[in-house]
């Protein structure tokens, strides 16, 4: 393998990198994690055949940047068994796959013929697991909600003790603001996607957000600036407002981003 293969190998690990933390990140179904790195090396080379050699290396990289992620960007990923197991059940199926499939073939990509049996498992599965979803919809609810306080109280005490020196306001209501939007924005755009969408944006000389708090600035700025700047915007906003409102310093959010803001503020509140 060339440096130009491994290379390519490494772009589309990335994609499936994105994919799996997103399961992993929702806690979605543990089948679902076992199988999609097989589908998806399955696709690429229907897609792209002249790689199919040594694709099985994909799903590999991706399991390290996904290991990599969990480590030193989102610390909230803590079933840590279950990832393990589903990355070594997915390796193996990824190269029973390749060995006995991908690699035997000239054309990955199959016939309509060819492909019917599979049409009538997947609706099966689609059926089955629509079914399944609807009887556990209430007990799942219940859990993600006491996952998502937990989750919130974690980067609370995490980003407390980071930045407790930079977060000062004379007003407690800011400062809890504050630490809410740093939770919600890490939540929705967690680092590693912020770094690679402002590097798009700055190749297309579009507007880049910087910091923990994704402050627009011509230039980098540091996430106790962000913060800072966030501190001194709502202390302005707060001379104008007529009642001190969670809701009224929210005025660039929408409503469901505010309902989502306001709902972690009151978890970090009655702590």
């Amino acid at each position: 393998m060339n440096i130009v293969s491994l290379l390519i190998d490494v772009l589309l690990a990335i994609p499936l990198a994105f994919i799996m933390i997103k399961i992993n990140d929702k806690k979605e179904n543990f089948t679902y994690s076992c199988i999609i790195p097989t589908i998806y090396i399955i696709i690429i080379s229907s897609i792209i055949p002249s790689i199919k050699e040594n694709i099985f290396i994909i799903p590999l990289i991706e399991i390290f940047l996904r290991n990599f992620y969990i480590t030193n960007v989102n610390e909230s990923l803590n079933n840590t068994k279950e990832v393990i197991l589903s990355s070594i059940i997915s390796v193996v199926l990824v190269v029973f796959t390749y060995n006995n499939f991908i690699s035997k073939v000239n054309k990955v990509l199959p016939t309509a013929e060819e492909i019917r049996p599979f049409i009538w498992l997947i609706i099966i599965f689609i059926i089955y697991s629509l079914i399944k979803d609807n009887n556990i919809k209430t007990s799942s609810k219940v859990k993600k909600i006491q996952g998502k306080d937990e989750y919130i109280l974690m980067q609370y005490a995490k980003y407390k003790s980071r930045y407790k020196e930079v977060i000062n306001s004379k007003s407690n209501i800011i400062n809890l603001i504050i630490y809410s939007l740093m939770i919600f924005k890490n939540y929705q755009h967690p680092k590693l996607f912020k770094s690679i969408k402002n590097y798009i944006k700055h190749l297309l000389n579009k507007e880049v957000k910087y910091g923990i708090l994704e402050v627009s600035s011509p230039t980098p700025i540091s996430d106790e600036e962000s913060i800072n700047i966030t501190i001194n915007e709502l202390e302005t906003l707060s001379k104008k407002n007529k009642e001190e409102t969670i809701e009224s310093y929210l005025t660039k959010y929408n409503k469901d981003e505010i309902e989502e803001i306001v709902y972690i503020y009151n978890v970090i509140n009655n702590f």
